[in-house]
C-alpha cells in the first residue's frame, strides 16, 4: 500500500520490521464503482463520493458509513458493509421507520451513526429531525421534532443536540435533545432560574424514558431541592453499556453563583452509574488530592464539558482548572479519575513535575513538568487512559505527547513532537516528524489509533500538501502509519492513487457511547480522498505481536527517536 513501517531497537538503532506484521488493508467503497465496492443499489447506480463523515466499525467488521449516490438528486444514504457486500440501510427521501420518509434535499444528512455488535445501526439525520435506530432487531423512530417527549406531560421536541445519538451495546441509544418552548404541562421554559428545556432520554427496545430533565430535584446536589439540575452540557455526555450516563451540567436555583472567581458553584460533573444521580464533582467543591483526600486549598473551579472517558465500570477521567477560595486560580489544568483503584484523585497537574514515565528516551523528561492536560481523556475496558498533553519548560524538545495510564497510575510515553515519523519523508531531504495529534482512540488491548500533522523541509499542507496523517500503534509493534497525503495508495492491484485528504478517525474509548472507527481486535476503518476526485473508504488491520514470526520482541519498538 506504498505505506512506510517505521522500527527501532530501544536503543535507537534501525531494524526492518518482519513482512509478517505489515498493515493488511481492505477496501469497503469505493466511488464510481457499482460493483462490490458500491452501494448495492442496482447496475448503473454508483457513490459519487465517500463522505468524510467518520465511519463506525465493531467487533465482527462489519462497517458502517454515509454516501451520496448518483440516482436522481444525488441523496445521501446510511451503509452497511457485511459479508463482503454493502447494503443501504437509509436513503435521504426514503422511507423512514415509524412513518414517513428521511428528509431529501439538501438537508437530508445523516450527521451522525454508529453500528453495535450485533451490526445493527443507530443514526440521527439532521439537528432538527429524528433519530432512528434498528438496535434490538426492529427499526424504529427514537425521538425527533414534534414528538412528544415521554416524562413531560406532553412537551414536544424542537431539536435535538449534536452529541446524539450515544448507543452501546446493549441495544441503548441515549438521546440529549430541547423541548418546545410552552409546551407540556407545566409549560416548557427555555431561561431563567426555573428553565427546564433540555432532556436526556434513554431509549430501549421495549420503551423510551426521561433519565433527568433541566430543573429535576437532585438530591446528591441538594436534597431541599432549592439548587436543581441546570443545562447538559452537549459534547459531555457519555453513555456506556449498562445504560448509565455521565455528563457535565449547569446547576440553577438559590445561591447558584456564576463564573470563576470567588464563591462560583454553577457546574458539576454527575452520573447514574450506580442507578440513582450523584454527583462526583461540582465547581467550588474541595478537589481530591493524588491520594484521593479533599485539598484543604484547592477548588474546582471550571469542569471541562468537553467529551471526558467514561467505561462499563464506571470509572471516569476529566479534566477541571482549580482555584482558591479567594477565586485565584492554582491550575490551569488537573486530571482527574477514579480507574483502578475507584478512588478519585489527582493524577496529572499543570506545572507539575513529570512523574516516572515508561518509555522516556534518556533523561527527555527530567526537570519537565505538565503544560495543558487534554481536555478529552478516554477509557478503556481495562481502565487504561489514553491522553494528549503538553509540557512545560521543555526547552528545546517537543511540547507535545500521546501518553497512556494504566489503571496503577503508571505513564507510558507513545510519540512525541519531533519524534521521527517517516524516514526520509521530507521532500527537501531528511525525515518527516510528528507535529500535533488529535482524533486520540484506544481499544480494549491497548491499541491507539490517532490523527497527526508533520513537519520536516518540503513537508505543507493546503491543496497538494504532505503534512496531514493516520498513526495507529500497538503495545508490542509500536507505531505504523496507516495513510499521508501525498503519497501513493494501492486502491487494487494496479490501481494506484495519491491521497489528496483523510477522513480520520473518531475519539473514543470504546465504552462511551461514542462511535467506534477502532474495534477490539485491531482493525481501523478511514476514508480516503484522491487528487483525481474519488473517494474510498478502507479497513487496516493493526499488527500485533501475535502476527510476529518468533523473533525477540523486545528489540521490536516503533523509532520514537529524537531531532
Amino acid at each position: 500500500m506504498s505505506m512506510k513501517l517505521i522500527a527501532a531497537c530501544a536503543a535507537g538503532v534501525l531494524a526492518a520490521m518482519p513482512a509478517a506484521a505489515s498493515i493488511t488493508v481492505s477496501p469497503v467503497a469505493l466511488s464510481g464503482t457499482d460493483g462490490v465496492f458500491g452501494p448495492g443499489l442496482g447496475a448503473g447506480v454508483t457513490f459519487t463520493a465517500i463522505d468524510q463523515q467518520l465511519a463506525s466499525i465493531n467487533l465482527n467488521g462489519q462497517v458502517a458509513f454515509r454516501g451520496t449516490i448518483s440516482s436522481a438528486g444525488t441523496p445521501q444514504g446510511l451503509f452497511v458493509r457485511s459479508g463482503g457486500i454493502n447494503s443501504n440501510v437509509a436513503l435521504a427521501g426514503g422511507a423512514a421507520p415509524g412513518g414517513g420518509t428521511y428528509t431529501s434535499g439538501s438537508t437530508g444528512v445523516f450527521n451522525s451513526y454508529s453500528l453495535n455488535s450485533a451490526g445493527q445501526w443507530t443514526l440521527r439525520m439532521g439537528a432538527s429531525n429524528a433519530t432512528f435506530t434498528n438496535a434490538g432487531g426492529t427499526a424504529r423512530r427514537v425521538l425527533g421534532t414534534g414528538d412528544v417527549a415521554p416524562g413531560t406531560n406532553g412537551a414536544t421536541i424542537s431539536s435535538l443536540q449534536s452529541v446524539s445519538p450515544l448507543a452501546n451495546d446493549t441495544n441503548g441509544v441515549g438521546v440529549l435533545a430541547d423541548l418546545t418552548s410552552g409546551s407540556g404541562t407545566p409549560g416548557v421554559v427555555v431561561s431563567g432560574a426555573t428553565a427546564n428545556a433540555r432532556g436526556l432520554w434513554l431509549s430501549t427496545p421495549s420503551n423510551t424514558t426521561l433519565v433527568v430533565r433541566q430543573n429535576d430535584t437532585v438530591p446528591a446536589l441538594d436534597p431541599s431541592g432549592n439548587v436543581r439540575m441546570g443545562q447538559i452540557q452537549n459534547l459531555s455526555v457519555a453513555m456506556n453499556d449498562n445504560n448509565a450516563f455521565a455528563f457535565v451540567a449547569n446547576v440553577q436555583g438559590t445561591g447558584v453563583v456564576t463564573g470563576t472567581g470567588a464563591g462560583s458553584n454553577s457546574a458539576a460533573l454527575f452520573t447514574n452509574r450506580n442507578g440513582s444521580m450523584e454527583m462526583l464533582a461540582r465547581q467550588g467543591s474541595a478537589a481530591p488530592t493524588a491520594t484521593g483526600a479533599a485539598s484543604s486549598t484547592d477548588l474546582f473551579r471550571t469542569i471541562s464539558s468537553s467529551a471526558f472517558g467514561f467505561n462499563n465500570q464506571g470509572r471516569v477521567a476529566f479534566v477541571s482548572s482549580l482555584r482558591d477560595a479567594a477565586g485565584t486560580q492554582t491550575s490551569s489544568a488537573s486530571l482527574f479519575t477514579d480507574t483502578g483503584s475507584g478512588v478519585m484523585r489527582e493524577v496529572a497537574r499543570n506545572g507539575a513535575a513529570l512523574p516516572a514515565i515508561n518509555g522516556a528516551i534518556g533523561s527527555e523528561f527530567a526537570g519537565v513538568t505538565w503544560g495543558s492536560v487534554t481536555a478529552s481523556p478516554r477509557i478503556n475496558s481495562q481502565g487504561t487512559l489514553a491522553l494528549i498533553t503538553s509540557l512545560g519548560n521543555v526547552g528545546t524538545g517537543g511540547t507535545n505527547v500521546i501518553m497512556t495510564m494504566s489503571p496503577a497510575d503508571q505513564f507510558t510515553r507513545i510519540v512525541r513532537t519531533g519524534d521521527i515519523a517517516v524516514i526520509d519523508g521530507a521532500p527537501l531531504g531528511g525525515n518527516a516528524l510528528f507535529n500535533t495529534f488529535s482524533n486520540l482512540a484506544i481499544n480494549s488491548i491497548g491499541q491507539l489509533t490517532f490523527s497527526t500533522t508533520l513537519s520536516g523541509a518540503g513537508v505543507i499542507g493546503g491543496p497538494g500538501g504532505n503534512n496531514q496523517a493516520l498513526f495507529a500503534y500497538d503495545p508490542v509493534v509500536g507505531l505504523n502509519m496507516l495513510a499521508r497525503t501525498g503519497d501513493l495508495f494501492t486502491v487494487a492491484p494496479g490501481d494506484v492513487r495519491t491521497i489528496s485528504s483523510i477522513g480520520g478517525t473518531t475519539a473514543t474509548g470504546g465504552q462511551d457511547g461514542r462511535s467506534r472507527s477502532l474495534n477490539d481486535d485491531g482493525r481501523v476503518v478511514f476514508q480516503l480522498s484522491f487528487v483525481d476526485g474519488s473517494s474510498g473508504l478502507f479497513v487496516a488491520t493493526i499488527p500485533t505481536a501475535g502476527t510476529l514470526p518468533g523473533l525477540a520482541l523486545a528489540g521490536l519498538v516503533l523509532a520514537r527517536r529524537r531531532r
